[in-house]
């Protein structure tokens, strides 16, 4: 979910209401940084904390990781978001990332990523969905049942290919004009859709 923002003049990023949960779960305490310089990451300390011991444990493993480490250090530090939920980006990262003015947030499971709006515009018109990345979003997307549909489906029996189903409440009656034009739109508006669907 995306969500719109603003950085002021001294780099604080106010965070919207609907996100304040997540990121407080743990306290104020948090840690800003990028893996690229593009965009920022807030994580909650706590979690920020087991993330740097993973990575740390990567590394000893296999030198190329140490990249990500040296660039989340390089960008990176540890804030207090303050009584009106706003958070400083650290200089470095604001000047890299270009924070100031209207951002994007979006938000993850156990961190917020911004953008600058216009960046991250720019950056999906330039790299559109390939067709095997709309095909896996479609795959996963039919295999979802939601609750709605199985109780309609209890509820009315199945529904086969395009047809609809639409239960007029109201009774119309007949010496009202207002009601019998709309009951004739209704019908018009009915049928013409059967239409294109046959």
């Amino acid at each position: 979910m995306s969500n719109s923002a603003k950085v002021d003049q001294k780099g604080r990023l106010k965070i919207p209401v609907t996100l304040l949960p997540m990121l407080k779960r743990s306290g104020t305490e948090l840690y800003v940084t990028s893996e690229d310089g593009y965009s920022v990451r807030i994580y909650p300390m706590q979690v920020w904390n087991q993330v740097e011991e993973r990575l740390g444990r990567l590394c000893s493993h296999n030198r190329n990781n140490q990249k990500l480490l040296v660039r989340a250090k390089y960008f990176g530090r540890a804030v207090t978001m303050d009584k009106q939920g706003r958070v400083l980006i650290p200089i470095v990262l604001r000047s890299s990332a270009h924070m100031k003015g209207g951002v994007d947030i979006l938000d993850y499971s156990n961190y917020l990523e911004v953008w600058n709006h216009a960046q991250f515009l720019k950056i999906l018109k330039s790299s559109p969905i390939t067709v095997q990345e709309e095909k896996t979003l479609n795959q996963l997307s039919s295999a979802l049942r939601f609750p709605w549909a199985i109780q309609r489906n209890k509820e009315e029996g199945p529904v086969h290919g395009t047809e609809r189903r639409f239960r007029i409440h109201r009774r119309v009656s007949p010496d009202s004009r207002r009601q019998a034009s709309h009951a004739i739109r209704s019908a018009r508006t009915d049928s013409a859709w059967h239409a294109r669907v046959a």
